[in-house]
């Protein structure tokens, strides 16, 4: 082997990184798209009412935009796994106590989402011809759910923050880090959205789908 040969074993890690990245990179992008279309759907659907009897009705209005929000979140989340492996590897030799943090964090969010369509799913698809049909079990489900994207909401917000501090450092540049603590801010914000109204929400879900574009994008370039 003269000076300038490769190890296999170099060759074959270098392989795996760059297969790792793109794969992560596209995972992002798509999971970015994903939940803003979500988003999109959830305007369509519009928000809940207060009452189970009107939830039931709001449920039949508007069947086909919750049925569909309830798979699109399915895939955003399943994109969400290669894309957050890739995200940590890329910026753990950077700094890697932020790293483990904001993506064990996004990690949490992973398995919240799933459970939460659980409870969503039983409001829109039946089961063995089953599916919620009471107002008391309609108001549990609702709230159940819409909880818990209050608190997805918040962990996305704060995994955000923090691993955007830790690019600030790094190969995806300060740009994407700023704007990922922008973003980070607004995610935070949107947990309330019953508060800040429509177009605060709009800016935040913008700032977000932006900032999972260009973080894949940066992955899937990256060598």
């Amino acid at each position: 082997m003269n000076s300038y040969s490769v190890p296999r074993e170099g060759l074959s890690t270098s392989n795996g990184l760059k297969g790792l990245y793109k794969t992560g990179g596209i995972s992002f992008i798509i999971s970015g798209i994903l939940f803003f279309l979500a988003y999109l759907l959830g305007l369509m659907a519009g928000p809940p009412p207060s009452s189970g009897t009107e939830i039931l009705a709001w449920r039949a209005s508007g069947e086909l935009p919750l049925e569909l929000t309830s798979e699109v979140l399915f895939f955003a989340g399943v994109f969400l796994v290669p894309a957050v492996l890739a995200l940590y590897h890329s910026l753990a030799s950077i700094d890697r106590t932020k790293a483990a943090v904001g993506c064990g964090i996004f990690a949490v969010v992973i398995p919240v989402i799933f459970v939460l369509l659980i409870f969503h799913g039983r409001l829109i698809y039946p089961v063995y011809d089953m599916r919620v049909s009471t107002p008391v079990i309609a108001e549990f489900v609702v709230t159940v759910y819409y909880g818990g994207l209050h608190a997805i909401a918040l962990l996305l917000g704060g995994a955000t923050i923090v691993v955007s501090l830790a690019m600030r450092r790094g190969v995806y540049g300060r740009n994407i880090a700023y704007l990922g603590i922008a973003t980070g801010v607004f995610e935070i914000i949107d947990a309330y959205p019953w508060i800040i109204g429509p177009i605060l929400e709009l800016v935040s879900q913008i700032l977000f789908a932006a900032w999972f574009l260009l973080v894949g994008w940066k992955l899937y370039r990256m060598r």
